[in-house]
């Protein structure tokens, strides 16, 4: 048995003089109606989220265009800053090449590789070549951490050479500041490395040092950087100082009046050791200077350049 629609009266009661108007309304038609509105709040709520998101959605492609735009202006700048780099790192590597010649640390023909002539360091033409090999593609952005790792490992490498050349450096200056190079004393050269005739005996025998005659007690100073090793006296060589310079070198000072260091003591170049004397097997006022290498006498001229 189908069900009766139900009906509802509505009456809309108006003042005392005018007559109240009722009809009525079906409960289908409520539902329609209700469904219509729902549907209609719905679509509105639709257009609206939509006409949002859209907004919402161009606004965020403004802001990625604005940020693209200042990425691209900021990349660009990264690749002219990075072919300068390029351009200063060949710079730093002839440099380098330079700086090993001049230590010692490469051979001179090594200079044809890093080019010459003119006031540049750098030739034109190895400079345009090297810089096509490594200069950054603008156009290229996904390259550019490539290059960029590229630059800094080559940094790293010349940076790493420029140490080593360093520490050789150091190195070379604690040993020249370790060879003896200057006049112990000042005064008149004697007998010299070499065979002589000995002034006691008068036989022929070779002589393993520099005399320099001076007067009684002038200073005596060390002809390099390095530690005392003996402070004794000797029949032969009287007083006698023995210096350990490092590196192979040792210097030895005989006929001494007396010391002015003592066994241990650290001592620089140009240092008061002791004073001129007459001690041991000596004529006259002298100093008897020797230089070893590796424990092989020298002979000291071959080393003074003061």
């Amino acid at each position: 048995m189908k069900k009766k629609d139900k009906l509802y009266s509505v009456i809309i009661i108006s003042d005392a003089t005018s007559t109240n108007k009722e009809f009525t309304i079906s409960s289908k038609l409520i539902k329609k109606v209700l469904i219509s509105g729902f549907l209609l709040l719905f679509i509105f709520g639709f257009i609206i989220f939509d006409y949002l998101s859209i907004s919402f959605n161009k606004e965020k492609m403004r802001n990625l265009n604005t940020d693209n735009k200042k990425k691209e202006k900021t990349i660009g700048e990264l690749s002219s800053k990075m072919e300068e780099l390029s351009i200063s790192l060949k710079k730093m590597t002839d440099y380098k090449e330079r700086i090993l010649i001049a230590s010692g640390l490469k051979s001179p023909l090594a200079l044809k590789e890093v080019g010459s002539g003119g006031g540049s360091i750098t030739d034109l033409n190895t400079l345009k070549s090297t810089t096509d090999n490594i200069s950054i593609n603008k156009q290229s952005n996904n390259n550019i951490l490539d290059k960029a790792h590229k630059l800094a490992r080559n940094a790293k490498k010349v940076e790493n050479t420029l140490k080593y050349v360093n520490n050789v450096i150091d190195l070379q200056k604690v040993r020249l500041a370790s060879t003896p190079s200057i006049w112990p004393t000042k005064g008149y050269l004697t007998d010299g490395f070499g065979w002589r005739t000995h002034p006691f005996t008068g036989k022929r025998n070779f002589h393993y040092g520099q005399d320099i005659a001076t007067q009684l007690g002038n200073d005596i100073v060390a002809t390099a950087d390095g530690f005392v090793l003996v402070v004794e006296h000797q029949n032969a060589l009287g007083n006698l100082i023995v210096i350990d310079h490092g590196f192979g070198f040792t210097t030895r000072y005989g006929h001494l009046a007396s010391f002015n260091v003592k066994e241990g003591d650290r001592v620089k170049r140009g240092q008061v050791i002791g004073y001129v004397g007459n001690t041991g097997r000596s004529t006259a006022p002298h100093l008897h200077y020797e230089v070893r290498a590796f424990g092989k006498t020298q002979n000291p001229l071959n080393y003074i350049i003061d």
